[in-house]
């Protein structure tokens, strides 16, 4: 049985307020600590997402989006909770801010029109959320690249009127990446606001079909194979030179790229040379990685070594994965209190301007 599995069919008790906490997870969630647990990959679905996805799952089986009844009920409520329950499961389990975001495939499956609407929505949504929990909350924007010109619109609006932390795509789009130029004037607006672009993975594009292993979930394989192609075809298509203050963020301890990363060079250097610089310089200076998902010690110490701990950031994937579970694997991990601090807390403050 998969982990994902396993937990759909066990969690429901473990969420629930009337089941006792482990003592070893309260020392955990408890201990004294100078600085703050901001998980940086957490999941939520605004209402009129899920709405949205019960129309589109009628009529479409391919792809697979969240929905009530399809999908375990506590990952749903767990989602669409926004407030006290959620702030109730952050306390019990020591996660002090979450970073939320909208699922996957958040609102790339609609009509451009639709999208566009449930971006705006969602945002609405969240901003309100932020201000009633400062403290505890912060978010990315939900944009609809089926319409780029709209997304802009957007993305500028969440960032300067509802103070929105930066944007999240949820990879591909009809199949296209973000390499495409059509998608640029996104990348335009995000790098002239300073505003990180979060690509977070679906399930994998036309492309990359043979990525759905049958022996091993999704999130085991094909959606990191589909984030790490996403990246390197941005890489590719000359992203970051035209854009070289632009940031990007990917989960789940890098998508395997910073593992690959003296390969990719090596048979770039012996291949055509398009670029400017080499595929690990624009990694090292436009792409931040946080745990997600992969809050395992020896992956983290690669990662760290590969990438700078400045650029790598602690995240649970919340409702996804159990957080209790992630903070207990952070606390047993052999780092510094001031390695923790800027893993766990500086490193999110600074790339997506968290102030409260």
């Amino acid at each position: 049985m998969q982990r994902r599995e396993f937990l759909a069919t066990t969690m429901a008790t473990t969420l629930a307020a009337t089941v006792a906490t482990p003592s070893h997870a309260v020392a955990a969630a408890t201990r004294p600590r100078g600085y703050k647990r901001i998980a940086a990959e957490e999941g939520w679905l605004s209402e009129g997402v899920l709405a949205a996805n019960e129309r589109y799952a009628a009529k479409n089986t391919g792809i697979q989006v969240m929905t009530r009844g399809r999908a375990p009920k506590w990952m749903v409520d767990a989602c669409a909770d926004i407030g006290a329950g959620r702030i109730a499961t952050m306390d019990r389990d020591g996660i002090d801010m979450q970073l939320l975001m909208l699922s996957s495939p958040g609102v790339q499956v609609f009509s451009p029109e639709e999208g566009s609407a449930l971006a705006r929505d969602a945002n609405d949504q969240l901003a309100d959320a932020i201000r009633a929990h400062p403290t505890r909350f912060a978010g990315l924007a939900a944009v609809a690249p089926q319409d780029p010109a709209a997304a802009v619109r957007e993305l500028q609006r969440a960032v300067t009127q509802l103070h929105l932390n930066g944007a999240i795509i949820n990879s591909h789009t009809n199949n296209e990446y973000l390499s495409e130029q059509k998608y640029w004037p996104i990348l335009e607006a995000a790098e002239a606001l300073g505003a990180p672009i979060y690509v977070h993975p679906r399930e994998p594009a036309a492309l990359l079909a043979a990525a759905n292993v049958p022996a091993v979930s999704a999130a085991g394989w094909g959606y990191g194979a589909e984030v790490g192609t996403h990246v390197m075809h941005m890489i590719g298509a000359g992203v970051f030179d035209r854009f070289p203050k632009l940031k990007i963020v990917i989960g789940h301890m890098g998508e395997a790229i910073p593992n690959w990363l003296p390969r990719i060079d090596n048979r770039y250097l012996t291949g055509p040379r398009p670029l400017k610089r080499l595929p690990s310089e624009y990694v090292l200076d436009n792409i931040w990685v946080t745990t997600s998902g992969m809050n395992y010690e020896p992956q983290l110490l690669m990662t760290i070594k590969v990438m700078g701990i400045e650029r790598v950031l602690y995240a649970v994937d919340y409702p996804f994965e159990e957080q209790g579970e992630a903070v207990r694997m952070l606390e047993a991990m052999h780092l510094t209190e001031a390695q923790k601090k800027l893993f766990c807390e500086d490193n999110a403050r600074r790339l997506f301007g968290i102030k409260a």
